[in-house]
């Protein structure tokens, strides 16, 4: 029997990047994301133009004989977004964390996949299905709970690096997970290349903050700064949630959650989370920090700009979303500038290198990128054996 592996999306884009691994019939899907999708168009009309992965017996009522088991390894939209499109009833394995943050962004109706069986895969624990052997690692990304992933089939090693950086608060589970799998002498790593994506005349912001500067610069923020500090994060990302509002206390102010946030935060065991209150916000601005979403953009009409507004990653994220330019536009209007303070999840080009090089697979395959072949080519540098597939090919390896 051999195993068939298909590069199914994610390319030569960011996110969105879906492979599986193929025996008899057992199929292994992994990751599960979409990079847009709107709302009000058909499952159909996604799956045709490529937007949702070629796997119509998952999203249509095309019968199959294949037993499908799909693997997430964080749960960030470009990663799990397509779980909503699924017509069949479909076993989904993440992490421990995931399952959690899944849970409470169900309940929230922020998410809703009713097809998908979610299930817990610990770290460092081989499950079986049929004759593939899966373990999920704990690695450093923007989202509690990301995995790096491997697949045995009985002769072959195929990795999944998932989203990844090293310069990020916890560089020893990279670390941990490159040290085990370089011994296991990997056939096929499939690396995210997202950093290469930008070169060094594109308008993107040059400086490379981490979480740890995020945290120093928001608290030299509040020192400097004796009006209201207004903060738009991303609501998944609850390690820097909550380091942003331990960090605000330690500088005297308090942290101001929106409903969402909150419920959130309190799900995921964050403690002493308090709700917007803007009597007392209005009362004493100087005190506190808001957080402010998109969608309640006008709450901060009642300062007359008045305010300090600090981006961190939350929607809208960059200039490809329309929304941004309303974000500016309105930002302008109350004379206040956008500042941005966020960190990228994932890893400098130059760390992916010196990931890739550590791993020494057999053959790396880059993906979840602009410009895959960038990386392709800086592998190649170092003496690497790079693979730059496409969408929709599969390769086949014998036992």
């Amino acid at each position: 029997m051999s195993t068939q592996v298909q590069f199914l999306n994610g390319l030569n884009t960011i996110g969105g990047n879906v492979v599986s691994f193929t025996q008899g019939n057992t199929r292994l899907v992994m990751d599960f994301g979409v990079n847009f999708a709107p709302a009000e168009t058909p499952t159909g009309d996604l799956l045709a133009d490529g937007t949702l992965p070629a796997l119509p017996d998952l999203f249509t009522d095309v019968d199959s004989d294949m037993a499908t088991t799909i693997f997430v390894s964080h749960l960030h939209l470009d990663h799990m977004g397509a779980l909503k499109y699924l017509t069949k009833p479909t076993d989904v394995y993440m992490s421990q964390a995931s399952a959690d943050l899944y849970q409470v962004l169900t309940e929230l109706g922020t998410e809703s996949a009713p097809n998908a069986t979610i299930k817990v895969i610990p770290f460092e624990t081989p499950m079986m299905f049929g004759d593939f052997e899966v373990t999920f690692f704990e690695t450093d990304h923007d989202a509690r709970g990301a995995a790096a992933i491997r697949v045995r089939d009985g002769v072959h090693t195929f990795v999944h690096s998932g989203d990844v950086r090293l310069d990020g608060p916890h560089p020893e589970r990279v670390n941990h997970w490159a040290d085990i799998l370089r011994e296991a002498h990997i056939d096929l790593f499939l690396l995210e290349g997202t950093e290469f994506s930008f070169d060094a005349d594109d308008e993107t912001e040059h400086v490379r903050h981490t979480e740890m500067s995020v945290q120093q610069d928001f608290g030299q923020i509040l020192d400097e700064h004796h009006q209201l500090v207004v903060i738009n994060p991303y609501e998944r990302n609850i390690d820097r949630l909550e380091a942003l509002q331990n960090t605000a206390r330690l500088h005297g102010r308090e942290i101001l959650w929106d409903k969402q946030f909150a419920t959130i935060m309190r799900a995921m065991g964050v403690a002493d989370v308090k709700e917007i209150d803007w009597e007392a916000v209005v009362a004493e601005p100087n005190h506190y920090v808001v957080q402010n979403h998109f969608n309640q953009l006008h709450d901060l009409d009642q300062f007359d700009g008045q305010f300090v507004y600090l981006h961190m990653n939350g929607e809208p994220l960059g200039e490809y979303d329309p929304r941004f330019a309303e974000l500016q536009a309105y930002l302008d209007a109350n004379h206040v500038e956008l500042q941005r303070l966020g960190a990228s999840g994932h890893a400098k080009p130059e760390d992916l290198v010196s990931l890739a090089q550590h791993v020494n697979a057999q053959k790396t395959v880059t993906w979840h990128s602009f410009k895959p072949e960038k990386e392709a080519e800086a592998l190649r540098k170092v003496g690497l054996n790079v693979y730059l597939p496409t969408k929709g090919e599969t390769f086949e390896l014998a036992h």
